[in-house]
């Protein structure tokens, strides 16, 4: 999951407490602020939201916890991951031979060092036991204040020393972390190309299974191979969905955006990444895809268990043995030809072909411990030292081919390939190729055809060869070919809701923005489905229907005055605000919405008269600001000093006079002129001949 400033995580707090009964809030206020009074109820929520960002106040309350509820802290905090299956974490701690049931997780519960994830249009939480019993054992889901979990990081879990001292230790060699995040924009890819279906249960049907399985991308092995990881593209699509690459919308998987954290370094992605694994469920390093009935995996917690007890160089074996004795689960779902060594291959599998591809742990003939990043992620580690940055990386063949050499790739690079060109390969040296689908889909995704060619060019050892430029141009503009009907009949609807529904009906086909929709034919939909509250006459002049506000960049709707056109061409150059609670729609330009109207072929002249038209006057000072700003030359601030004068004829003279003209650096306005500092003295001299001091400063 993306990370989540701990602004937002306040505000799940407290609309968890929203969440509570009276009674109950006030006991868990009781226990967490310990107020002298009774406070109103708005205040209690707020002094307990407070008090979870409290450090000290967080220490104390946590040191009052019985040693099983600090443990499940201390889980929480190392795995970084504030949302957990309330299974998961009685599996935790039957592991560490804590066997108290949910009593644990309610002491938390009770002090808000835990709150229940549940959704807003539940009842009331009268009582966490029966909140327990009625989200049930397997479905019950707690999240935790980041801030409050780490807190808790260091909590002794009493696990065993695996370390063999006669273990003879050589160089550690570690991957670069790439890996995962190349295949997830793989999975992505393929997404993008075709959603994802799901069954009622939210598993995947044979076709696409069989498909993942079969790519030739997502299947082929990591290049520094130590370990099989089974059904690999499964775990890349699940995984890319635990990190919202991917949401499930109408029984599908369907491609999102790439998140901010692509924008940035490899090692923050790598960190979301680890935190994201244990909401990476029906899955087994040895069986593949492997969903439960009753959704509770004990890949979570076994991995978590395996990452934890190879701090130091370990044996996969021994880490086997201990999971095998000591998990309530785990030994359960490990195959009969995989029992005879008590499940190393599952170890090996997740630690040195998930983990280790990851660059979260690092290896040493065979054994394994984590990484320097595995113990900056898990323990609060000083962060290893950013890798050299290759900008320089891409290499565009004349067959429309590109090889991307792999030591220069981050992130934002991958993201934005990923968006244009095909993935082929990944290796040492990736492959990917640049076709007429993936193009357009790029293009569609708001990219245009300059950042394309920028993107490669930036990034390339050379120029993007002339015929693949050539190709691309082209593609470009078969895509931007215009559909035209002779006539066409638009229909607004009040929420982007109602419109999905009128397209699941069939009475809209085609999507013009996310309110707006026309018949695939553009003839007149059927209107048996659909309430008229008005109608306009587009072939009449467009109305006046927009006011600038007076930044010159704020844009304000006049509703019963606009036509459904207005909102799709105001989103040519504007960004569109948060829509008031009246229903008033508003929009603002940025120099980034400015500039994508002129990548998109607007001038000043059009926006000018595009502004008249809608507003009643042209293009604002400040819109001119943004749009014009890189164009002109560049300001030049000076140090001057202003002389004001008595009289306009004063004024006139000095500007005139040849023994003050020259001393004159500008005149600023009918009674002052600007004198630099340094000519100061010889403008008094000048003005002491004709009987004129000037006052002011010396």
């Amino acid at each position: 999951m993306p990370q989540t400033s701990d602004t937002d995580w306040s505000e799940r707090c407290r609309d968890a407490l929203l969440g509570y009964s009276e009674t109950l809030l006030r006991a868990v206020g009781d226990k967490l602020v310990r107020p002298r009074s009774k406070l109103p109820v708005e205040e209690l929520i707020e002094k307990s939201v407070a008090m979870v960002t409290n450090a000290p106040v967080i220490d104390r309350r946590i040191k009052e916890q019985p040693p099983a509820a600090r443990k499940v802290l201390a889980f929480m905090g190392l795995s970084r991951q504030p949302r957990w299956k309330v299974g998961h974490l009685l599996t935790l701690l039957a592991a560490l031979d804590h066997n108290d049931g949910f009593t644990p997780v309610q002491a938390l519960l009770e002090t808000a060092l835990l709150f229940p994830d549940r959704g807003t249009d539940e009842p009331p939480v009268e009582d966490f036991a029966a909140w327990f019993g009625l989200a049930g054992t397997h479905n019950a889901v707690v999240f935790a204040h980041p801030g409050v979990a780490l807190r808790a990081r260091g909590e002794n879990l009493e696990l065993p020393d695996l370390t063999n001292p006669d273990d003879e230790v050589g160089s550690p060699r570690q991957a670069d972390g790439l890996e995962w995040p190349l295949r997830l924009a793989a999975a992505w890819q393929q997404v993008q190309n075709e959603p994802v279906r799901l069954t009622q249960g939210h598993t995947l049907f044979k076709r696409d299974l069989l498909r993942l399985q079969g790519d030739a991308v997502l299947a082929a092995p990591p290049v520094d191979q130590i370990a099989l990881v089974a059904d690999a593209g499964v775990l890349a699509l699940l995984w890319a969905r635990a990190v919202e690459l991917l949401a499930e919308r109408g029984g599908a998987l369907e491609a999102d955006p790439f998140p901010a954290t692509w924008e940035g370094p490899l090692l923050p992605l790598l960190g979301q990444l680890m935190r994201a694994l244990p909401l990476v469920e029906p899955w087994d390093p040895l069986t593949g895809y492997a969903p439960t009935e009753n959704g509770l995996s004990p890949t979570p917690t076994a991995g978590l268990l395996s990452l934890l007890l190879a701090r130091d160089f370990v044996h996969p074996d021994a880490v086997a043995e201990w999971l095998w004795s000591h998990h309530p689960s785990w030994a359960g779902v490990i195959p009969p030809d995989a029992a005879s060594d008590k499940g190393a291959g599952w170890v090996r599998g997740y630690l040195l072909g998930v983990a280790y591809s990851l660059g979260i742990v690092e290896v040493s003939g065979e054994l394994v411990r984590l990484s320097g990043l595995g113990r900056h992620l898990l323990f609060g580690d000083p962060e290893p030292p950013v890798p050299p940055a290759f900008p320089q990386t891409l290499m565009v063949q004349p067959n429309a081919e590109i090889l991307a050499y792999r030591q220069g790739l981050t992130p934002a690079l991958v993201a934005s390939l990923t968006r244009f060109a095909a993935w082929k390969g990944i290796g040492p040296a990736c492959t990917l190729e640049l076709t007429p689908e993936q193009t357009y889909r790029g293009l569609e995704s708001g990219l245009t055809l300059p950042m394309i060619v920028q993107t490669l060019n930036r990034h390339g050892t050379r120029p993007v060869p002339a015929g693949v430029a050539d190709l691309l141009q082209r593609w470009a503009s078969k895509r931007e070919r215009i559909t035209a009907f002779a006539s066409a009949v638009l229909v607004e609807f009040q929420t982007p809701a109602e419109l999905d529904i009128a397209v699941a009906r069939g009475v809209v086909v085609l999507r013009l923005t996310d309110r707006i929709g026309m018949t695939a034919d553009g003839r007149e939909p059927s209107l048996s489905n659909l309430r008229l509250i008005g109608n306009r006459d587009y072939e009449s002049k467009p109305q006046r229907c927009l006011a600038p506000a007076d930044d010159g960049v704020t844009l304000t709707v006049d509703g019963p005055q606009a036509d459904l056109l207005l909102e799709a061409e105001l989103k040519q150059f504007a960004e569109p605000l948060p829509i008031e609670q009246n229903g008033v729609q508003r929009f603002r330009l940025t120099p980034t919405s400015l500039r994508k109207a002129v990548e998109g072929g607007r001038t000043l002249a059009e926006l000018d008269a595009w502004f008249l038209e809608r507003s009643g006057s042209p293009l604002s000072a400040a819109g001119r600001l943004l749009l014009l700003g890189s164009q002109l030359s560049q300001p030049r601030a000076e140090r001057l000093l202003v002389v004001k004068l008595p009289t306009v004829e004063i004024a006139d003279g000095l500007v005139q006079w040849p023994g003050t003209r020259a001393l004159v650096a500008e005149r600023l306005g009918p009674l002052a002129v600007s004198v630099a500092e340094d000519q100061l003295a010889a403008f008094r001299e000048a003005l002491k001949e004709i009987g004129v001091r000037v006052d002011g400063v010396s």
